[in-house]
């Protein structure tokens, strides 16, 4: 496992996006600015397609907190959650290429299509991307009422009793990071899928599912109520909005460094002018004062790179999830 887990070190920092492929930049029409000068004509939708209460929720909701005044037009977000974010994302992919429908999704968008038999869109052509809006580390959480209090102990107790044990994810980038923690510890446990975050968190406090992988945000209301035991952190430092929380690296896996980002898409054809626009807006408000406090207070950090540093970041980032899910023998639900 060793040397499945070093290429996301060398490779990306494995700060692993979600988007379409180089195709994108192909099939975005050439456009001006006079395609902007009336944008937005209406209220603008963002799709959040996991449960409500989730990170990407939580992000996505004080996003639109800034772009709506700045932007001049209502922001409205809506939950569609199921099938690993496919059922909120499909409708961003079937809907009018006109600016005005955008979905946040985090970095399993590109394993879906690897594990997914029927998948009801193309995600390199039928998506375009307009920039990952932040990037955080993942924590491994486990009920307070759990013997095990850090990840040394926690894998003790896995090897202790195979097959007894269970790792939650709520899509297919954390069920990815569970799979290779399992690989690496070579640990017999039962994967679990949720819909969302929230829901995940509520089984690991009452312990129907035993360990579970999220972002800081979702965890960090239940691990500071003291309902949560945090583990450690998949990123390769450990996070400051957790300080005392270890690395995966630091309780004995080597190599182990990931981040999850949270990025904006939109209707694969729309022009790339709107998709430009919108990730001016992006990058305003993710670099404003009160969003970057926000986001540091949650242990992630803005990004918002322009739409064609997203789309080469994607080029790079498709290649190694597809090998590292093969490598991992990722399997769909």
């Amino acid at each position: 496992m060793k040397t499945a887990l070093k290429p996301l070190r060398r490779q990306l920092i494995a700060t692993l996006g979600v988007a379409a492929t180089a195709g994108l930049l192909a099939a975005a029409p050439l456009t001006t600015q006079a395609q902007t000068a009336n944008w937005p004509t209406k209220p603008i939708r963002i799709i959040v397609p996991y449960s409500a209460g989730g990170g990407t929720d939580i992000i996505s909701r004080k996003l639109a907190q800034g772009l709506g005044p700045l932007l001049k037009q209502t922001i409205i977000i809506e939950n569609k959650p199921g099938a690993n974010g496919i059922i909120g994302t499909d409708i961003v992919a079937k809907s009018d290429p006109d600016g005005h429908t955008f979905v946040m999704v985090v970095s399993t968008h590109l394993i879906n299509p690897l594990v997914t038999k029927s998948m009801p869109y193309d995600t390199f052509k039928d998506l375009a991307g307009v920039t990952v809006v932040a990037d955080s580390p993942l924590i491994f959480v486990t009920s307070s009422t759990f013997p095990a209090k850090t990840m040394v102990e926690f894998t003790k107790a896995m090897r202790e009793k195979p097959k007894t044990y269970s790792y939650g994810s709520s899509e297919n980038m954390t069920k990815l990071v569970g799979a290779m923690y399992a690989n690496a510890e070579k640990l017999d446990m039962v994967s679990v899928s949720y819909k969302g975050g929230a829901p995940l968190m509520t089984d690991v406090v009452a312990g129907v599912t035993t360990v579970g992988i999220t972002s800081i945000l979702t965890a960090r209301n239940l691990m500071n109520a003291g309902r949560l035991t945090p583990l450690a952190v998949t990123s390769a430092q450990r996070s400051a909005a957790v300080p005392d929380v270890p690395t995966m690296q630091e309780a004995g896996i080597k190599d182990f460094d990931i981040t999850q980002s949270y990025a904006m898409y939109a209707q694969g054809k729309t022009p790339m002018a709107l998709l430009e626009a919108m990730q001016k807006a992006v990058n305003t408000v993710a670099h404003s004062p009160d969003m970057k406090a926000a986001l540091a207070d949650q242990a992630a950090w803005p990004v918002a790179q322009p739409v064609a540093e997203f789309h080469d970041r994607i080029k790079r980032e498709a290649a190694f999830l597809q090998d590292l899910a093969k490598r991992i023998n990722l399997q769909g639900d």
